[in-house]
Order: C-alpha cells, then structure tokens, then sequence
C-alpha cells in the first residue's frame, strides 16, 4: 500500500523529495497507485521504489534514477525517460505507448509483455533486457544495445532497428514483418521461426546462411544480392506464401 506521506512529499518537488531521499536512504518508498501525470520529475531519486500500478502518463521523468524500481503495470504512456536510468528495474506488463526512453539505461530490465508501441528508444541499453512478448510495433530503437537480450516472441512489425546491436539476443519466433534492420549486428543471434517478411535486412553485418535457413520467412525481404541468391538457391521455401 502506497505511504501517503511520501506521496505528499513527492508533490512538493524534485529538489525537496531528492534531499530527503538522501537523508533517508534506507526508507522503503511506496508510491503505489499514485497519479502523477504530466508532473515534472527530472533526475528524480526512485531508485528502489514500488511505483507499481503508478500513472506517469506524459510525465518528465527524463535523467530519473529508477535501478531497482518496481514498475509492473504501472502507465508511462508519452513520459519522456530520456536518459533514465532502468537498471533492473521491472517493467513488466507496463504501458510505454510512444515514450521518450533515448539513450536511457534498460540493462538486465524486466519488460516481458510491455507495451512499446511507438516508443522512441534510440541509442538506449537493452543490454541482458528480458522483452519476451513485448510490443514493440513501429518502435525506433536505431543503435540500440540489445545485445544477450531476451526477445522471443516479441512484436517488432516496422520497428526501426537501423544500426542496433543485437548479438546474441534471442529472436526466437519474433515478428519482424516490415522491419527496418540496416546495419544491424546479428552475430550469434537466434533466429528460430523468426518473421522477417518485407524486412529491409541490407547491409545486416555478421548474419550467416544458417540463421537465415531458421526463420520462418523471408517472403519480399531485401537482402544483400549475394546472400539473397545463396538463400533462395539452398532454401527456396522461405521465399514463399506460408
């Protein structure tokens, strides 16, 4: 249950919630089922916090410290997270349709079954990130960091993953229909049953004839003339209607 007397303090400012913080630092902050939507919160302390079932719908909480943080279904629909710092953090089951989270740190972060929708997570790490059955339908996430992340079964329908680095991610019956993956590393990833039809896969650096026999299909896909022509001779199935 959410502590009303942190929920108050909290509506006093940054400045004031962040120097109590520092003076409490092993007070457990509770600030769940709290509303507070489109509140400044710039380089707010929530490190730790439960801001679970919290609404944060187009708030500041850009350069926010929340390592640690419990924000299960919590909704961060348009919240500007840019440069936020997520570490580990559980994120699971939240609402972060057409968030800011450019360069935010989501390492090790737990976002299985988050709603990404639109979000704009450019240059962000995603490093060790679980987004098993995560949304992530038109999200940017150009020069993101997903390396060794968890993305099986995820929705990546016209994602923009120009330039991102996913070596060793786990792609495992993702849907990248439409995707934009130039320039992306996928050295060692796991592409099993993986939907890359219509996908731009040009210029895809360190992909192998073998991750591409795995997928599911290759139907319209561009791909590098050379490998194209290697995949279509050897495994002429994927280019086809299911």
């Amino acid at each position: 249950m959410a502590n009303q007397e942190q929920l108050k303090l909290i509506k006093e400012g940054v400045q004031i919630w962040n120097a109590w913080r520092k003076m409490n630092p092993s007070i457990r902050v509770d600030l769940s089922g709290g509303n507070f939507s489109s509140m400044e919160l710039s380089g707010v302390d929530l490190d730790g916090a439960n801001l679970q079932d919290v609404n944060f719908n187009k708030a500041d909480l850009s350069g926010a410290m929340l390592s640690g943080a419990n924000l299960t279904e919590s909704s961060l629909m348009e919240a500007n997270l840019t440069g936020a710092n997520l570490k580990n953090a559980n994120v699971s089951e939240a609402d972060l349709l057409k968030a800011i989270l450019v360069r935010a740190n989501l390492e090790r972060a737990h976002l299985a079954k988050t709603d990404l929708t639109g979000a704009d997570v450019t240059e962000a790490n995603l490093t060790d990130a679980n987004l098993h059955l995560t949304n992530l339908q038109s999200a940017k996430l150009i020069r993101a960091n997903l390396e060794g992340s968890k993305l099986r079964e995820a929705n990546m329908v016209q994602a923009d993953l120009a330039g991102a680095n996913l070596a060793s991610t786990d792609l495992a019956q993702s849907n990248l229909r439409q995707a934009n993956v130039c320039g992306a590393n996928v050295e060692k990833a796991s592409m099993i049953q993986v939907n890359l039809q219509e996908a731009d896969l040009q210029a895809v650096q360190n992909i192998t004839i073998i991750q591409l026999s795995k997928a599911r299909s290759l139907l319209n896909a561009r791909l590098d003339p050379p490998i194209s022509e290697q995949v279509a001779k050897e495994y002429p199935h994927l280019f086809v209607q299911d």
